[in-house]
Protein backbone atom coordinates (compact mmCIF):
# COMPACT_ATOMS: atom_id res chain seq x y z
CA UNK A 1 0.00 0.00 0.00
CA UNK A 2 1.52 3.28 -1.06
CA UNK A 3 1.32 6.67 0.57
CA UNK A 4 -0.57 7.94 -2.45
CA UNK A 5 -3.36 5.42 -1.96
CA UNK A 6 -3.54 6.03 1.80
CA UNK A 7 -3.69 9.81 1.28
CA UNK A 8 -6.29 9.56 -1.48
CA UNK A 9 -8.64 7.35 0.48
CA UNK A 10 -8.12 9.32 3.70
CA UNK A 11 -8.67 12.73 2.12
CA UNK A 12 -11.83 11.43 0.45
CA UNK A 13 -13.05 10.11 3.82
CA UNK A 14 -12.18 13.29 5.70
CA UNK A 15 -13.84 15.49 3.08
CA UNK A 16 -16.96 13.32 3.08
CA UNK A 17 -17.23 13.47 6.87
CA UNK A 18 -16.68 17.22 7.10
CA UNK A 19 -19.01 18.20 4.24
CA UNK A 20 -21.78 15.78 5.19
CA UNK A 21 -21.70 16.79 8.87
CA UNK A 22 -21.60 20.52 8.14
CA UNK A 23 -24.40 20.45 5.58
CA UNK A 24 -26.58 18.20 7.71
CA UNK A 25 -26.13 20.47 10.72
CA UNK A 26 -26.61 23.71 8.77
CA UNK A 27 -29.76 22.47 7.07
CA UNK A 28 -31.30 20.80 10.12
CA UNK A 29 -33.23 23.95 11.11
CA UNK A 30 -34.85 24.26 7.66
CA UNK A 31 -35.17 20.69 6.39
CA UNK A 32 -36.47 17.81 8.49
CA UNK A 33 -34.40 15.17 6.71
CA UNK A 34 -31.25 17.23 6.20
CA UNK A 35 -29.09 14.10 6.06
CA UNK A 36 -30.76 13.22 2.75
CA UNK A 37 -29.17 16.38 1.35
CA UNK A 38 -25.89 16.34 3.27
CA UNK A 39 -24.83 12.74 2.65
CA UNK A 40 -24.99 12.71 -1.18
CA UNK A 41 -23.24 16.06 -1.40
CA UNK A 42 -20.61 14.77 1.03
CA UNK A 43 -20.08 11.69 -1.15
CA UNK A 44 -19.59 13.84 -4.24
CA UNK A 45 -17.22 16.21 -2.41
CA UNK A 46 -15.23 13.26 -1.06
CA UNK A 47 -14.94 11.72 -4.51
CA UNK A 48 -13.78 15.02 -6.02
CA UNK A 49 -11.20 15.51 -3.25
CA UNK A 50 -9.96 11.93 -3.63
CA UNK A 51 -9.59 12.25 -7.39
CA UNK A 52 -7.81 15.59 -7.02
CA UNK A 53 -5.42 14.04 -4.50
CA UNK A 54 -4.65 11.06 -6.73
CA UNK A 55 -4.28 13.01 -9.98
CA UNK A 56 -2.73 16.35 -9.01
CA UNK A 57 -1.90 16.95 -5.37
CA UNK A 58 0.28 13.90 -4.59
CA UNK A 59 2.78 14.92 -7.27
CA UNK A 60 3.78 17.92 -5.12
CA UNK A 61 6.13 16.65 -2.37
CA UNK A 62 5.56 19.75 -0.24
CA UNK A 63 1.85 18.87 0.09
CA UNK A 64 2.38 15.26 1.16
CA UNK A 65 2.59 15.98 4.92
CA UNK A 66 -0.63 17.99 4.77
CA UNK A 67 -2.40 15.33 2.71
CA UNK A 68 -1.37 12.50 5.02
CA UNK A 69 -2.18 14.56 8.12
CA UNK A 70 -5.61 15.39 6.75
CA UNK A 71 -6.22 11.78 5.87
CA UNK A 72 -5.27 10.72 9.41
CA UNK A 73 -8.15 12.84 10.72
CA UNK A 74 -10.68 10.81 8.74
CA UNK A 75 -9.12 7.51 9.74
CA UNK A 76 -9.13 8.55 13.42
CA UNK A 77 -12.81 9.51 13.33
CA UNK A 78 -13.61 6.21 11.63
CA UNK A 79 -11.60 4.29 14.26
CA UNK A 80 -13.36 6.08 17.14
CA UNK A 81 -16.74 5.37 15.57
CA UNK A 82 -15.82 1.71 15.13
CA UNK A 83 -14.74 1.44 18.78
CA UNK A 84 -17.91 3.17 19.94
CA UNK A 85 -20.04 0.82 17.85
CA UNK A 86 -18.28 -2.47 18.53
CA UNK A 87 -17.31 -2.08 22.20
CA UNK A 88 -20.45 -1.25 24.23
CA UNK A 89 -18.62 -0.32 27.47
CA UNK A 90 -16.61 2.30 25.51
CA UNK A 91 -19.71 4.17 24.35
CA UNK A 92 -19.76 6.27 27.50
CA UNK A 93 -16.19 7.40 26.90
CA UNK A 94 -16.38 8.17 23.17
CA UNK A 95 -18.04 11.54 22.64
CA UNK A 96 -18.11 13.89 19.69
CA UNK A 97 -15.79 16.34 21.39
CA UNK A 98 -13.37 13.58 22.40
CA UNK A 99 -13.43 12.06 18.93
CA UNK A 100 -12.67 15.38 17.26
CA UNK A 101 -9.85 16.07 19.72
CA UNK A 102 -8.39 12.61 19.12
CA UNK A 103 -8.66 13.10 15.35
CA UNK A 104 -6.94 16.48 15.41
CA UNK A 105 -4.10 15.14 17.57
CA UNK A 106 -3.65 12.21 15.17
CA UNK A 107 -3.65 14.52 12.15
CA UNK A 108 -1.07 16.87 13.65
CA UNK A 109 1.11 13.94 14.75
CA UNK A 110 1.09 12.41 11.27
CA UNK A 111 1.76 15.78 9.65
CA UNK A 112 4.79 16.34 11.89
CA UNK A 113 6.11 12.80 11.42
CA UNK A 114 5.84 12.96 7.63
CA UNK A 115 7.42 16.41 7.61
CA UNK A 116 10.29 15.09 9.77
CA UNK A 117 10.82 11.85 7.80
CA UNK A 118 9.69 12.53 4.20
CA UNK A 119 11.88 9.77 2.79
CA UNK A 120 9.80 7.09 4.55
CA UNK A 121 6.68 7.89 2.53
CA UNK A 122 6.53 5.73 -0.58
CA UNK A 123 5.26 6.96 -3.89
Amino acid sequence: MTGRFVATLGIALTTFLVVAALLTELLSARIAFSALVGLPIGIVAGAVAGIATWVRLWSRPALRPVLLGGSAVGYAVLAAAAVSYSVPPARGFVSTRGTLGFAVVCGVAVLLLVRRYPDRVSE
